[in-house]
């Protein structure tokens, strides 16, 4: 049996709160905030005029509603190692068509806000504050690619105070996270247009959100000295994604969405 098809891509990356190779830095970080925010969708001019109001482009949950007020959060909130985390949640365009146009924006908002909370939840931690921006394009084959960025703080509020939160694809992160985007978009489709949809994706087994035991199974207990971590360990983890998650390949992401 092939490799199912896609249905959602979902990829996360760091900042890093260094300035080597050009990779990280508030700087680096304030650029692509500003990308988020006034990129042009296919129908949707946002250049700003200084003077006049902002465009409303981010959907504030808690860490700004412009590229200014989420920049100083993510600096207040910033690790040793990672001054934020971003986020892509893109569902397949051709399920995505399957749903009728004046629902489709609504969707890939909840889909992306219940992707975050499912995972910090699976990760046994509240949910940060985090903002998001839905950007709007054509795919080469001409089939609407909606899409969210998600910007959100390199550290998480414990019971032991704020600790630094990493992403290690070597303990399973990456795949829970894939789990549970796909797992939500299911969810979402299941109850936006019925279970039809599947017949496009007759290879997929079922998804279903990982349970307790599994988690427990995965990570075992949250180790408490993630935030002695160092920037080498950073870069080994991820680097670009590989086939070990059964994603896209980063090329295909910086087609889609410009350079990192």
């Amino acid at each position: 049996m092939g490799k199912a098809k896609d249905i959602n891509f979902a990829d996360f990356r760091y900042i890093s709160t260094s300035k080597a190779k050009g990779k990280g830095g508030i700087g680096h970080l304030r650029e692509k905030l500003k990308y988020f925010q006034y990129r042009n969708d296919k129908a949707d001019h946002v250049a700003h005029r200084r003077g006049l109001p902002r465009p409303e482009r981010w959907r504030d949950m808690g860490l700004g509603s412009n590229y200014g007020e989420i920049l100083k959060a993510c600096q207040e909130l910033q690790s040793k190692d990672v001054l934020a985390w971003t986020w892509v949640v893109s569902p397949a365009p051709d399920l995505m068509a399957l749903v009728p146009d004046a629902q489709r924006r609504d969707l890939v908002r909840n889909l992306t806000e219940n992707i975050v909370t499912g995972y910090y939840e699976a990760r046994g931690l509240d949910v940060p504050s985090y903002s998001y921006v839905l950007h709007d394009r054509d795919t080469a084959e001409g089939e609407q690619q909606l899409h969210t960025h998600v910007v959100l703080p390199g550290t998480v509020e414990t019971l032991l105070g704020r600790e630094a939160f990493f992403n290690n694809k070597k303990e399973g992160h990456v795949a829970l996270f894939n789990r549970i985007a796909d797992a939500q978009f299911a969810l979402a489709l299941d109850q936006a247009i019925g279970p039809e949809w599947r017949a496009l994706r007759p290879e997929l087994q079922e998804v279903k959100a990982p349970s307790l035991s599994e988690l427990d199974a995965w990570f075992g207990p949250r180790e408490l000295e993630q935030s002695e971590r160092q920037q080498s360990e950073l870069d080994a983890w991820f680097g670009s994604r590989e086939g070990d998650t059964g994603k896209s390949q980063p090329s295909e992401l910086d087609d889609w969405f410009g350079p990192r």
